[in-house]
């Protein structure tokens, strides 16, 4: 494995100090120890990246660009002094899932209250640190031993050839000190679960799928306390009347064929209450009327959205004997005039025949 520029690993300028390097390199090498983050393929890689980035910027040679520390037997040397950190450091369970991280809620609601905008309260569980020990894991008042595993030193040290190196001890956090008598309260984990009430505002206007933070809501750490974000994902459920298209609403209007030909006021649902339409005489299938401020009004919108009303016309079924010789005696009279948008089509279609 080649390090190209360690300073950009380490996340620090190329003129840091020693201290510096240590203290980026103490925090990435805990961060990203791979039993510190369990079903992470990618945790060992990024592990040996920050350790071989450590060792080549504390050289001095590095410091020119393009230098290479590379010496021969570097990989060997090196993965055998990795294969050799894997098996001894091994920190309790309760140790390598310690941390601050982000939890995920799900949250349902229907259209009418994405419309308006909704309060929601819903009880979340989280890790949050021990109150009764400060996230130390033990009984405050007892007196603390060596680590056992670095014996105090807060790190473990490893020599192979010409490779020599260091890593914070992890079942430690680096530290060096053990106890020997575990929290009551949280068994030594130094976190305990919590059910937590909370209440999350979900604004109006907002779309199916949205991501509403909570932040320090999520997983807390036991040594320092930082807390990550609860991520809560806002599902609006399906309508049976309405469909949302951006800031507008649809709705199909079925109406029958007298309505249509004659005319008719009606009353339209609405995500607000009914509104009275007026359908016009001669009324065709698919016309769409628009109901202005109907729709949608999320904060920060220039103007809310509308609902479109589409308007179906439903062709009649089941009809009895006196129903259709009323229609067929319509039919007997009626004229090009009747359908003027029927006799145009069929006068095209003759023509494309010719």
């Amino acid at each position: 494995m080649r390090i190209a520029d360690p300073f950009a690993v380490l996340g620090v300028p190329r003129d840091a100090s020693p201290a510096e390097l240590r203290a980026a390199y103490r925090r990435l090498a805990l961060a990203h120890h791979p039993d510190r983050n369990p079903g992470d393929p990618g945790a060992e890689e990024r592990f040996k990246e920050v350790v071989l980035a450590y060792e080549a910027a504390r050289d001095p040679a590095p410091r020119a660009p393009g230098a290479d520390r590379r010496a021969p037997g570097f990989d060997a040397e090196w993965e055998e002094i990795f294969a050799q950190i894997f098996r001894r450091t091994r920190p309790s369970a309760a140790r390598a899932e310690d941390g601050a991280r982000d939890l995920q809620a799900r949250i349902e609601i229907t259209l009418e209250e994405a419309a308006a905008g909704v309060s929601r309260e819903f009880l979340s569980t989280r890790w949050a640190r021990c109150e009764t020990c400060r996230g130390k894991g033990h009984d405050p008042a007892a007196p603390p031993s060596d680590c056992p595993l670095c014996r105090g030193a807060g790190e473990l040290r490893f020599k192979r050839g010409l490779a020599d190196l260091s890593i914070p001890c992890t079942a430690c956090d680096g530290r060096g000190r053990s106890v020997r008598d575990r929290c009551g309260a949280c068994g030594g984990k130094g976190r305990r679960r919590r059910d937590e009430r909370l209440r999350v505002q979900i604004p109006p206007g907002v779309e199916d799928g949205a991501h509403l933070k909570l932040r320090g809501k999520g997983d807390e750490s036991a040594a320092r306390g930082e807390a990550g974000d609860l991520i809560v994902t806002v599902a609006v459920r399906p309508h049976p009347l309405f469909k949302r298209e951006g800031l507008d609403i649809l709705f199909d209007l079925p109406v029958s064929f007298p309505q249509a030909a004659l005319g008719e006021e009606v009353l339209v649902p609405t995500l607000s209450g009914e509104v009275k339409v007026r359908i016009p005489a001669g009324t065709q299938s698919g016309r769409v009327f628009r109901l202005r401020g109907k729709g949608m009004c999320p904060p920060g919108a220039i103007r809310p959205g509308d609902q479109r009303v589409r308007v179906v016309i439903e062709t009649p079924t089941r009809l009895s004997e006196r129903q259709k010789r009323l229609l067929e005696e319509f039919q007997r009279i009626s004229s090009p005039s009747t359908n003027p948008r029927m006799r145009k089509f069929w006068e095209k279609v003759k023509g494309f025949l010719g």
